[in-house]
């Protein structure tokens, strides 16, 4: 072989080594992501969530609230929108697989139709997250500003002087007539 071809085999291989860099570095974690997307988007809503036959009465209850799509617009927030925190991606991503895995054990393992969901409402703060509500009320300080009973009702939040949570007040936001649906579900179990 001559020092000829040995020039031009090295000019043949380097434009393979870029496409092959081109794909390892962009075209790989571009699927990745996107599968990784889908995965979170498929597994966010209503209907994943309720193939664990427990979830059943908060899928109706979710369904007849406001929050469920019973608006006059149709917007719908999924479960992960409030039942998730949106402070961070990590901390998105961590609580979204500790509590997928505790629910899928205790779906499987455990006594789902056992478990005190009215005693468990009023543990409500650890399992709905401000940060979703923010997320899509992004208004709210300022609309609340407009009415002197909510400005009233929503100040010491906004300054931070309170520990209390949307849900406190709001206690079935998402959910309209849990305690029915959940009362009904019990008399059929």
């Amino acid at each position: 072989m001559t020092v000829g071809n040995k020039k031009l085999k090295k000019r043949q291989i380097i434009p393979i080594l870029i496409v092959v860099g081109i794909v390892a570095f962009i075209v790989l974690p571009f699927i990745s992501w996107l599968i990784t997307d889908e995965s979170i988007t498929a597994t966010s809503d209503a209907q994943f969530c309720v193939t664990c036959h427990s979830m059943d009465p908060f899928e109706k209850s979710h369904t007849a609230d406001v929050h469920g799509g019973a608006n006059a617009h149709g917007v719908r927030a999924t479960c992960a929108q409030c039942h998730l925190p949106h402070d961070s991606s990590f901390n998105y991503l961590y609580t979204k697989a500790e509590t997928g895995i505790h629910d899928l054990w205790v779906e499987n393992f455990g006594d789902p139709n056992n478990i005190d969901w009215a005693a468990k409402h009023e543990y409500r703060e650890e399992f709905v997250y401000d940060s979703g509500c923010l997320t899509c009320h992004t208004n709210l300080e300022k609309a609340t500003m407009a009415s002197n009973k909510a400005l009233i009702a929503h100040k010491p939040y906004f300054l931070g002087t309170t520990d209390d949570k949307c849900v406190t007040c709001h206690e079935n936001v998402g959910h309209t007539d849990l305690h029915k649906y959940l009362s009904e579900a019990k008399d059929e179990g």
